[in-house]
């Protein structure tokens, strides 16, 4: 009522874009337009409304698409970043434990000029535990190494190529990088969930974009993680199981993933691969991720994409 009695005593169109309101539980957007209408006396408004849904979704896709390339290359940064000082610190910590534990003509001579034996230097550190320690030393930057590794191939710019991939291979890369995915906000670990894994033995090597793959198989890992916390809260254990199997009849190699967490009803299943349809509260999904990776599985890859499931 406000703009109206602005574009009457203005004698000018009033706007107020981008209008929210919700409808049957979604969020939808619309332009309201006043047009002062005064002939012969008689004062009045013209109001339209145009439905800008669509255009404010694009809008906000756009947005979120070049918020991720950022993101890429800021992790595609930070992971070279880090490796220099991490390679530097395991060469460290391997050269240290090579001094201190190795059987080296070098280390036999600076022992006996301190006035001991390598033997007895070893048997210090076994006894105090300091072996042990530099070998997890050793082993947790190797396994850094590998999570900045997968991050450099996540986040270099998929060219296009393709080449035959072991599938079983590319979806253990892919546990690392969900392994590794902590959220601060929600205090939840994907480390917490136990994963079992049925791989057919024997599959035949697929011809794939490795890194739309990854993408894939990340997407449909923190679905499940996000969705088995309620399931967590109720005391049972979440558990993500991956089956993969060559079906011969359609010379395919199937992906199964399936998480124990509260399922979905039929209308959730559905509109599951719809650009924007999320069930996540807001500032937490932009209903992206399952539309992205059916796209990728269906039209880049030449598959088939579908979803089995039920509340409870």
């Amino acid at each position: 009522m406000e703009l109206i009695h602005a574009a009457l005593r203005t004698r000018q169109e009033q706007t107020d874009l981008k209008r929210s309101y919700q409808q049957d539980g979604e969020t939808r957007y619309e332009d309201l337009t006043i047009y002062p209408l005064i002939a012969d006396g008689i004062e009045g408004a013209v109001i339209r409304l145009d439905d800008v849904t669509a255009r404010v979704r694009i809008e906000e896709m756009m947005v979120q698409s070049e918020k991720m390339l950022s993101v890429g290359g800021l992790a595609a940064g930070m992971a070279h970043e880090i490796n220099n000082p991490l390679a530097g610190m395991i060469q460290a910590a391997t050269v240290l434990r090579n001094r201190l534990t190795g059987d080296m003509p070098a280390n036999e001579r600076a022992a006996a000029e301190a006035g001991t034996t390598m033997a007895a230097i070893r048997t210090f550190h076994e006894t105090r535990g300091a072996t042990k320690m530099l070998g997890q030393i050793c082993e947790s930057g190797a396994r850094a190494a590998e999570i900045v590794s997968n991050m450099l191939n996540f986040a270099r710019k998929e060219t296009g190529a393709r080449s035959s991939h072991n599938l079983s291979e590319l979806i253990d890369r892919s546990i690392d990088l969900a392994c590794n995915d902590f959220d601060l906000q929600k205090k939840h670990d994907f480390r917490d969930i136990e994963i079992i894994r049925e791989y057919e033995n024997d599959l035949p090597l697929i011809v794939c974009e490795v890194g739309t793959f990854q993408q894939v198989i990340l997407n449909l890992l923190r679905n499940a993680n996000d969705a088995m916390q309620e399931r967590k809260v109720e005391g049972k254990k979440p558990h993500i199981t991956l089956r993969v199997a060559y079906v011969e009849s359609a010379g395919m190699v199937q992906i199964e993933i399936e998480d124990n967490g509260p399922g979905m009803d039929d209308v959730t299943c559905k509109r599951i691969f719809e650009p924007f349809f999320t069930t996540k509260g807001v500032g937490h999904g932009t209903g992206l991720g399952l539309s992205v990776s059916y796209f990728i599985i269906t039209e880049s890859h030449a598959g088939e994409m579908s979803v089995e499931s039920q509340p409870g």
